[in-house]
């Protein structure tokens, strides 16, 4: 009889361990979901523009910010520049705040601090990533050819990958950035 006790308790405490051990699975799935939440709704893309260039925009359906954006893309010279054909020139932009339920029309004007006046306004505009800050705090990239993932990039990677000091192409210092930025454009559909 005894012994029959002692496999009914262990049994008992197998299946309660396996239990305790499935909730706290469940427990962190809904963790990490809580925390992506806000990230996988922050979106980047690249748009036609009429005068034959395009456009980057980045875009936050989500009702809080997120700030320190980095977007890196590249930029194809368009037909009225005269190195038209010449390679995609890697560009970065920096700006402090996307706002909630937002979206930020980059265009090519704003290239002119990194890359110089004479890229002109149907310059091609290729977004690629895009690294930011959650309202949580949490660090993003956002990439045309991988899945959302948690990263945080320092200055001197940015520099490394395009050739740009961060410090010099943010919206504190470029007012066509300023300008854009606080342009920002409402959204219809947005996530609570």
């Amino acid at each position: 009889m005894a012994a029959g006790g002692l496999f009914f308790t262990a049994v008992s405490t197998y299946y309660a361990t396996e239990v305790a051990v499935d909730q706290l699975e469940q427990s962190r799935e809904d963790d990490e979901k809580q925390e992506r939440k806000q990230a996988e709704l922050v979106s980047m893309w690249s748009e036609r523009r009429t005068d034959g260039g395009s456009s980057g925009v980045v875009s936050n359906r989500s009702w809080d910010p997120v700030t320190d954006i980095a977007v890196i893309g590249r930029a194809l010279p368009g037909p009225s520049v005269a190195r038209a054909g010449r390679d995609a020139t890697p560009f970065l932009i920096v700006f402090r705040t996307l706002p909630p339920c937002s979206r930020v029309t980059l265009t090519p004007d704003v290239l002119a601090v990194s890359l110089g006046d004479a890229w002109a306004a149907d310059t091609g505009m290729e977004v690629e990533t895009v690294w930011f800050r959650d309202a949580g705090g949490g660090w993003w990239k956002r990439d045309s050819a991988r899945a959302l993932e948690r990263s945080r990039i320092t200055a001197a990677e940015l520099k490394a990958r395009t050739g740009v000091e961060a410090i010099t192409v943010g919206n504190v210092f470029d007012p066509r950035l300023r300008a854009v930025v606080a342009a920002a454009e409402p959204l219809k559909d947005c996530v609570k």
